[in-house]
């Protein structure tokens, strides 16, 4: 049986500060997907209510184990090429 995985997309941007050499330094960070009733959101920094509130959260940097429900309505949404098989 084939196991699906979905990595959420991520941002590029620069560490916290004003300094001159933080300005070519780019990290990727994950954001995170929520789908609460039907709607799917993309959110940087989710508080604790918005995930308490979703039906499915997906953690942004990390690679999140999905259903075949899951991963059908990801693809419908736009997120196909996020989901990895393993």
């Amino acid at each position: 049986m084939t196991q699906y995985y979905f990595s959420p997309p991520t941002v590029s941007e620069g560490p916290a500060g004003g300094g001159r050499l933080f300005i070519r330094y780019r990290l990727n960070r994950g954001v995170t997907v929520l789908r609460t009733q039907g709607v799917w959101s993309e959110i940087r920094y989710p508080t604790e209510d918005q995930t308490r509130a979703a039906e499915w959260v997906f953690t942004g940097g990390y690679k999140n184990p999905i259903s075949d429900v899951q991963r059908t309505e990801l693809i419908a949404n736009g997120y196909g090429s996020y989901i990895t098989a393993e």
